[in-house]
């Protein structure tokens, strides 16, 4: 038998709106569900007529607290909640509090029923943690991608800002949830509805799923220099294998002792110092927002054992790995 393709398109319906339910775990950031609502409210009102709905859905049914300690009613509870057409799920930098096998189970039931699911920055780890993601294609946040391509090997896992397969869908998070909802939007009423929604946000481009998530280093570091930015960009996606700053020089066709001078005008210090910097950056990123092993972070910054890391962390930031986290 032949599979068919899903397409959005197919969740517009003539009798009624599409039903779209957000699922809130405790600690969920207010910005990626703020983006998430009011592109549908903002849509209804363009369009004149009620083409989405929405219901708000916690664990019990008790209301739903933000990180910022704002809380929304939940109009259901997990048990309760009706049919939707698609589940939104929402989570923060305390994602693993939520996890719950009840929750997993009603994930992998209305999945099974029809349901569109999506996943909007930590909540990615439910999805997999729910077995939907295997061999699937599923964008997470560069903070935790490196913890969630260790637990999860088996899922596609990419830093595109949204990814979209099949009836998944899962997003970044922060702005980019704004890009996700505007992509569903034009699938089910068209792109026209998405460019008005767009418009009307001061939002000037509607993003494309594999663009990037982070600020290019040239923006981020104010750099203006082709050949540093270059530079900067190889070191940034080398953490794990550094390169050897000969070979970077090699790289934009100039001496050592040029790329020196180069990072000392621009950016006040070495090369070698500003590459220890990014990949202890990494380091903290990791050890506060994941729950890697010391030994799996120092792997990951390019250290070759934790003790040789831990050495390196202890002089660059004054205290241990395991003190940070702790603390």
């Amino acid at each position: 038998m032949t599979r068919q393709l899903f397409s959005f398109s197919q969740l517009k319906h003539t009798e009624r709106p599409v039903r779209i339910g957000f699922f809130l775990a405790t600690d969920y950031p207010l910005m990626t569900f703020s983006a998430a609502l009011d592109s549908l409210r903002q849509g209804n009102r363009l369009v004149k007529r009620k083409a989405f709905e929405w219901v708000l859905i916690s664990t019990d049914g008790a209301d739903a607290k933000s990180s910022s300690g704002l809380a929304f009613p939940a109009d259901y509870s997990m048990a309760q909640a009706p049919k939707c057409d698609i589940l939104l799920v929402f989570a923060g930098v305390n994602y693993s509090d939520g996890y719950d096998a009840a929750l997993f189970s009603w994930l992998r039931r209305i999945y099974s029923e029809g349901c569109v699911l999506g996943g909007v920055s930590t909540a990615v780890f439910y999805l997999a943690r729910a077995g939907l993601l295997e061999g699937r294609r599923c964008a997470i946040h560069w903070e935790s991608l490196h913890a969630f391509r260790s637990e999860f090997p088996n899922c596609l896992a990419t830093d595109d800002i949204f990814a979209v397969d099949g009836r998944l869908i899962t997003s970044s998070g922060g702005t980019v949830t704004l890009d996700m909802m505007l992509y569903l939007i034009a699938a089910i009423e068209g792109r026209d509805l998405a460019e008005q929604i767009s418009d009307q946000f001061n939002h000037p481009r509607m993003r494309r799923q594999d663009d990037a998530q982070r600020m290019v280093p040239e923006d981020r570091f104010g750099i203006r220099n082709a050949k540093l930015g270059f530079v900067v960009r190889r070191m940034e996606s080398s953490l794990s294998d550094p390169i050897e700053i000969s070979e970077l020089a090699d790289s934009v066709s100039i001496s050592p002792r040029q790329l020196e001078r180069l990072f000392r005008t621009h950016l006040h210090k070495s090369p070698s110092q500003f590459y220890i910097d990014l990949r202890m950056a990494r380091a903290k990123e990791l050890l506060v927002h994941t729950g890697l092993s010391v030994a799996d972070i120092a792997s990951v910054c390019g250290y070759d054992t934790p003790s040789h890391f831990s050495r390196f962390y202890r002089q660059h930031f004054g205290e241990t790995p395991a003190a940070c986290r702790r603390r």
